[in-house]
């Protein structure tokens, strides 16, 4: 998927379950540094928390910074 890309920026993430989440992406992790074998990223979302997801629990994920005019 790719998620290095957006490392260092504000994203908004919907999950397979339909669950809406946004924060800045903290941490990337290569598939070979995960004991699944699957790239993941953590965002500090907008409520504060600490959020990891793997590559197969994102439905969709945006570049918020991007959207900003």
């Amino acid at each position: 998927m790719n998620l290095k890309k957006f490392y260092n920026t504000k994203v908004n993430i919907i999950t397979n379950t339909g669950m809406k989440f946004d924060g800045v992406v903290t941490d990337y992790f290569h598939p070979d540094e995960n004991e699944t074998g699957k790239e993941s990223i953590v965002i500090d979302s907008s409520n504060g928390s600490a959020i990891e997801f793997y590559e197969d629990d994102i439905k969709e994920i945006e570049n918020f910074d991007a959207n900003l005019a």
